[in-house]
C-alpha cells in the first residue's frame, strides 16, 4: 500500500473514532470511537455490581453497548448487575454513584474504545410498585426494555438502539437516531416528545394535553383512546398513522410520505402533505368545513359535502375546522 492510500485509510479511522459507533469492517461489526468521555465526579464511582439499601428517587443510566434491562422483585433495595460477551478488565466494569438521592450508572471508566467489541446487559432491579421522580436513560449502542416504570418524568436517549417501554409519567420525551422507539402509556400524560432519525415511533396512550412527534426517514403511529388537547406529528420520508378518539387542536404534516389517519371528533385539523396521499377516515364526525388547496392533487369523498366557493366544503353541521394542504398527492375522506 503507498503512502497516500495509508494516510487516507488513517483519515478513515481517525474520523470513525471521532464520530464514534459501531461499524462493520472485513465482514465483521465492530465498535469504534473515543469511547466515553471523561465525566464529571468520576472519583466518585464505585466499581462493579452492586446492591443499594438507601433510598433512590433518580435513575440516571449512561450505556454505550449491548442492553439495558429494567426488572423488579419483591423486596427493598435496588440491585445493578451486568453481564458481558466476553471478559473484561476493571477498566471495563460499569460504574455507579449514589449522587444524593440519584443513582448514576456509568458504562465503565472513561477510555478509547478502538476496535472495541465489547457488549454488555446492564439489569437494574427496582422494588415492586417504586415511584421515582426522574429516569434518564441514554445509550450509544444498546437497546432498551422498560416492562413498568412510574416517574415524574421519563427520559430516553439513544444513538442506535430500540426502546421498548411501559411508563407511567407527567412528562415523556423520547428520541433515537438510528433505532425504534415504541412506547406505551395506561393513563393519561401531560407531554409527550418523540423524535427520530431513520426509526419508526410507536405510541400508545389513552389521553394527553400534548403530544409532538417527529421523524426522519421514519414512520410515526399514535394511538389515543381519549382526548388529546394538541396533537403535532412532522414527518420526513416516512408515513405519518394517528388513530385518535377525539383532538382539540391537531397537525399532520408529511413530506414524501403518506398520512393515513382515523379520528372519531375533532375541533381543528390542518393536514399539509408534499408527494405523499392523504387518507381521513371520519366514521362518526358531525360535521366540518373544509379549506382545500391541493393542487394537482384530487379530492375523493364518500362524505355528502357541499361545495362553497372553489376550495370550501361543507359536511353536516360545519363545526369543525379541515385544513388540507397537498402538493403531487391524492386525497381521500371517508366514513
Amino acid at each position: 500500500m503507498n503512502k497516500s492510500r495509508i494516510l487516507v485509510v488513517a483519515l478513515i479511522v481517525v474520523l470513525l473514532c471521532l464520530a464514534g459507533g459501531s461499524y462493520s469492517i472485513f465482514g465483521g461489526k465492530v465498535s469504534i470511537g473515543l469511547g466515553l468521555a471523561a465525566f464529571a465526579n468520576e472519583d466518585k464511582y464505585t466499581i462493579g455490581d452492586t446492591e443499594i439499601t438507601s433510598v433512590v428517587e433518580n435513575l440516571d443510566i449512561d450505556w454505550t453497548s449491548g442492553k439495558v434491562n429494567i426488572e423488579y422483585h419483591a423486596g427493598s433495595g435496588v440491585s445493578v448487575s451486568e453481564v458481558a460477551n466476553r471478559t473484561t478488565s476493571e477498566d471495563e466494569k460499569l460504574r455507579w454513584w449514589l449522587d444524593g438521592t440519584t443513582l448514576r450508572i456509568k458504562f465503565s471508566k472513561p477510555q478509547l474504545t478502538i476496535f472495541n467489541n465489547l457488549k454488555k446487559t446492564l439489569t437494574v432491579s427496582l422494588p415492586e410498585g417504586i415511584t421515582l421522580k426522574n429516569v434518564d436513560i441514554d445509550t450509544t449502542s444498546a437497546d432498551v426494555t422498560v416492562p413498568s416504570m412510574t416517574a415524574d418524568e421519563i427520559k430516553f436517549d439513544t444513538t442506535s438502539g430500540d426502546v421498548n417501554a411501559v411508563v407511567t409519567t407527567k412528562k415523556l420525551s423520547a428520541s433515537s437516531t438510528s433505532g425504534d422507539l415504541n412506547i406505551r402509556q395506561d393513563s393519561e400524560i401531560n407531554t409527550a416528545s418523540f423524535s427520530t432519525t431513520s426509526g419508526t415511533a410507536v405510541f400508545t396512550v389513552p389521553s394527553a394535553e400534548k403530544i409532538s412527534m417527529e421523524s426522519t426517514s421514519g414512520d410515526l403511529s399514535v394511538s389515543v383512546s381519549g382526548t388529546v388537547a394538541d396533537l403535532h406529528l412532522d414527518s420526513t420520508s416516512g408515513a405519518i398513522r394517528p388513530d385518535i378518539a377525539t383532538a382539540d387542536k391537531a397537525k399532520f404534516s408529511s413530506t414524501s410520505g403518506d398520512i393515513t389517519a382515523a379520528l372519531v371528533s375533532f375541533k381543528d385539523l390542518n393536514v399539509d402533505a408534499t408527494s405523499g396521499d392523504v387518507t381521513l377516515k371520519l366514521p362518526e364526525i358531525s360535521g366540518f368545513t373544509l379549506d382545500l388547496d391541493a393542487r394537482p392533487s384530487k379530492l375523493h369523498s364518500s362524505l355528502a359535502m357541499t361545495k362553497k366557493g372553489d376550495d370550501q366544503y361543507v359536511y353536516g353541521d360545519g363545526s369543525a375546522r379541515l385544513r388540507i394542504d397537498t402538493t403531487s398527492g391524492d386525497i381521500h375522506i371517508d366514513k
